[in-house]
């Protein structure tokens, strides 16, 4: 399990609508440009979002965020069926076997001259 802290008051990093950016475009980079992944698979567990540094000359800032994947919304997603959802749910504890995954996703928010905010997620 990854634990991370945070200290201070709200960062970019934390930001609704840049959390909603880092969302998408970790689904891109997982399913391609064109398949959207349904809501319940990934989900951005926005009390990780953490300022890592910051660079005062370019005006950015360095994040990461735990993106959790739900093991059994990616079987249903790609086509496996009920019974065997129900057989998975049931053997992976058994068996120590989780039923999620956590993802350290890094990113950067450089804030633009209209107010917005421009979102990178890194590889």
């Amino acid at each position: 399990m990854l634990v991370l802290s945070g200290c201070g008051g709200q960062s970019v990093c934390a930001d609704g609508d840049v959390l909603k950016t880092v969302r998408k475009l970790f689904d891109q980079q997982q399913f391609g440009q064109f398949i959207q992944a349904p809501p319940g698979i990934f989900v951005v567990q926005e009390k990780s979002a953490t300022l890592t540094s910051t660079d005062e000359q370019g005006g950015k800032s360095f994040c990461s965020v735990l993106i959790q994947l739900d093991i059994l919304e990616m079987s249903r997603f790609t086509g496996t069926s009920e019974a065997d959802l129900a057989k998975m749910k049931t053997e992976a504890p058994k068996r120590g076997l989780p039923l999620t995954k956590d993802y350290l996703v890094n990113y950067t928010v450089q804030p633009m001259a209209s107010g917005r905010n421009h979102v990178t997620v890194l590889p």
